[in-house]
């Protein structure tokens, strides 16, 4: 399948924690990433939750979670149905991964810019949604 028509119908803050302000930043920040994906197939919606959370010097100073839902057209939805199971394969599991991500930018920039915290200086960097999302996403259905 390669194209698979969807929209976005909703973007979501599940959690946002954030350190109180460091001094100073010096030196690397980890980026640890944590995917998560889910299915309604009554309403042909498709979850992607993303947790963020930012290591510095042993201890974590930010943590999001973050939800974006995609409406998928009826028939290409009907074909990532394969008996008890909703198959998502990497390609667009990375494609949906990538709007999150790129969303999740933002609100952690605009978060911690609101908050006066020197992390509003860092951006998220790139993410490697092929080494993250190699293999299909396959949900078990009820």
């Amino acid at each position: 399948m390669n194209t698979i028509p969807f929209k976005v119908i909703g973007l979501n803050v599940e959690k946002f924690e954030l350190a109180e302000n460091p001094a100073k930043i010096e030196g690397n920040i980890d980026v640890k990433t944590d995917f998560s994906f889910g299915v309604n197939t009554a309403s042909q919606l498709v979850r992607c939750l993303i947790s963020y959370t930012y290591l510095y010097q042993g201890g974590v100073i930010l943590n999001m979670v973050f939800t974006c839902v995609f409406k998928i057209e009826e028939e290409a939805f009907g074909k990532m149905l394969q008996e008890n199971k909703f198959v998502i394969e990497p390609f667009f599991s990375r494609y949906l991964a990538t709007i999150n991500v790129g969303a999740a930018r933002g609100e952690i920039h605009a978060r911690c810019e609101a908050a006066n915290n020197p992390l509003s200086k860092i951006v998220l960097p790139p993410i490697n949604l092929v080494e993250a999302l190699p293999e299909d996403i396959v949900i078990e259905l009820q």
